[in-house]
């Protein structure tokens, strides 16, 4: 019997990519290696960071999300687009396998 090859949930890529910086971001587009469970998605945006102002709390950026009709990616749809200032995406998804898998990343809007 063939061993078959069971691969964890991974974002492959993002819009705006991980330690960017961008002028004008309205969506945040993730991009993962296989099909996930819409149900095991969960996401967070959060501003870490504004231009001249030095101890700024974290904040979280309202947005609502929709997947892609192949299962493979997902899209954060900001409700205004994000003023200057560093900022954080956190997710965790499963695949298949069922297994929760997750990471962060930042980028910078400038």
């Amino acid at each position: 019997m063939p061993a078959t090859a069971s691969a964890h949930t991974k974002l492959v890529s993002s819009t705006p990519a991980a330690n960017s910086t961008v002028s004008k971001v309205t969506s945040v587009n993730l991009q993962f290696n296989e099909k996930i469970v819409a149900s095991t998605l969960k996401t967070e945006l959060v501003m870490t960071g504004m231009p001249g102002m030095a101890n700024h709390a974290p904040m979280k950026v309202p947005y609502s999300s929709m997947m892609g009709k192949e299962g493979k990616s997902a899209m954060l749809m900001l409700k205004r687009p994000l003023t200057a200032g560093t900022y954080k995406v956190t997710w965790s998804a499963a695949g298949a396998d069922t297994h929760r898998m997750g990471s962060e990343f930042s980028f910078t809007v400038k």
